[in-house]
């Protein structure tokens, strides 16, 4: 009967490989000699005769079997070879038992069946009448902050009376290794934790954490977890100001002494006027806060990257082109002449074939302190004459001499006091009568400014009849 069982599987999965499918399955068998609590294992070889990638998966309907290895990934076209491992549960009986595994694709549901053999002995050659039977199981959080120590829990029960005595519980990470040597009595139960230091700025991502329990140089159980260690940034920020002859210079130093990569957003409060001379690298944008406006800059930092932003107000253009202002002011009113002389002319009475002409100098000494020998100079020119005639409050010129062409004549004033204007007034006639325009001469203006005569001039005139 007990052999009938075993040939009705066999007869099943010969019928179904006759199907045509998209991979093929070949096993062999690598440990099927097992004792109660070890773990089977075959090389499972898989061809994808399809043109895509696919995802294989296994399972079983026996409930006595554990399956270690769930699924596989195969590219399109390749042939994979891969350990498939099965363990037997606590109850499982003594002898040789043909499980049926089911082999199913991810892309199009198709599946195959595949009868892997084990052959569970009685006794343990090693052990004796009893084989260990320990409930084994490891617990690491899913998430680890490298920065931390991490736990890590080891759960230990003994199914029967055997006194295990020493054993070694082997513990294997990417990021931790350990060999913890132990001892467990007969039905004795155990649970410890175990911390352990990874580097605080290991990258972030998925690891796995295998425990083996090894009694006598032998592996009587196994456990498996991953955990992932999660990323953080740590962000410092130090500041240096620098200021040197109406410039200011600030360097932002930002560091991330984290495991990834974390933007940073920087503000900077400043006034309107402040940011018309500000400039900065790397470049800023303005914002809007409740404070009022600010520069902002948003900077991305990678692990262990270091970055630097440089403020600089410059108000040194400005005040340098005031001080050029102030100069230039300066250096007018202290260059500039301490007389204003200006004249004008009004046409008077006309007669038969000439034109009166009346003209008027003013000048005026425009500073606090007196101005010495002035002298006025006005040139008559050749197509007029000067009208002599003596009236009250004219101040009657003090030389007249003939020029070339014209006449000269000549004023002498002494001294001006501060803020002293004078009004000098003669007549004219022209010899002939005046037709369109006529340009009289500038008068010229003689004084001592300090040591030195300085000389200054009038505007001319332009007559229109």
């Amino acid at each position: 009967m007990r052999r009938q069982l075993f040939i009705i599987p066999i007869l099943f999965v010969l019928l179904v490989s006759f199907a045509a499918a998209d991979f093929d399955v070949k096993s062999t068998a690598v440990k099927k000699d097992i004792f109660a609590g070890e773990v089977a294992e075959f090389t499972v070889e898989i061809t994808n005769n399809f043109d895509q990638d696919d995802v294989i998966s296994f399972s079983t309907q026996d409930s006595s079997w554990v399956l270690l290895t769930q699924q596989f990934s195969v590219p399109s076209g390749e042939t994979k070879s891969f350990a498939f491992k099965l363990s037997p549960t606590s109850d499982v009986a003594l002898g040789i038992h043909a499980i049926s595994i089911k082999i199913k694709s991810a892309r199009d549901n198709d599946v195959q069946f595949e009868l892997f053999v084990v052959n569970v002995r009685p006794y343990d050659p090693i052990f004796g009448e009893y084989r260990p039977s320990v409930q084994f199981g490891v617990t690491i959080g899913k998430e680890v902050d490298p920065r931390k120590k991490i736990p890590v829990e080891i759960y230990m029960r003994n199914r029967n009376a055997l006194d295990i005595g020493m054993a070694e519980i082997v513990i294997e990470s990417d990021l931790f290794n350990d060999v913890i040597r132990t001892s467990l009595g007969p039905l004795e139960e155990l649970r410890t934790e175990y911390l352990y230091e990874i580097d605080p700025l290991q990258e972030p991502g998925l690891f796995s954490l295998n425990v083996a329990l090894r009694v006598k140089n032998a592996t009587i159980s196994t456990a498996s977890q991953n955990y992932e260690v999660m990323p953080y940034a740590l962000m410092t920020m130090d500041s240096e100001p620098k200021n040197f002859l109406f410039k200011s210079e600030e360097v932002i130093t930002l560091e991330n002494l984290g495991n990834a990569g974390s933007t940073k957003t920087i503000n900077l409060q400043t006034t309107w006027l402040e940011r018309i001379f500000t400039s900065s690298n790397p470049d800023s944008i303005v914002v809007k806060t409740d404070q009022g406006s600010s520069l902002q800059w948003d900077v991305y930092l990678g692990s262990q990257e270091l970055k630097t932003i440089t403020v600089t107000t410059n108000y040194r253009l400005p005040i340098i082109i005031l001080l050029i202002i102030v100069i230039l002011i300066a250096l007018y009113y202290v260059m500039r002449s301490p007389l204003i002389l200006s004249k004008e002319a009004i046409i008077g009475e006309s007669e038969e074939g000439s034109q009166q002409l009346k003209i008027r100098v003013f000048i005026k000494n425009r500073t606090r302190k007196s101005v010495a020998s002035v002298s006025v100079i006005d040139k008559i020119p050749g197509i007029a004459e000067l009208i002599k005639k003596k009236s009250v409050g004219t101040l009657h010129p003090d030389k007249v001499s003939t020029q070339g062409k014209g006449t000269v004549l000549k004023w002498n004033l002494d001294n001006l006091e501060p803020f002293e204007e004078r009004i000098i007034t003669y007549e004219i006639k022209s010899k002939l009568k005046i037709i369109g325009n006529v340009s009289l001469p500038s008068t010229r203006t003689k004084f001592m400014d300090g040591n030195r005569e300085r000389t200054i001039y009038s505007n001319k005139i332009l007559v229109t009849n």
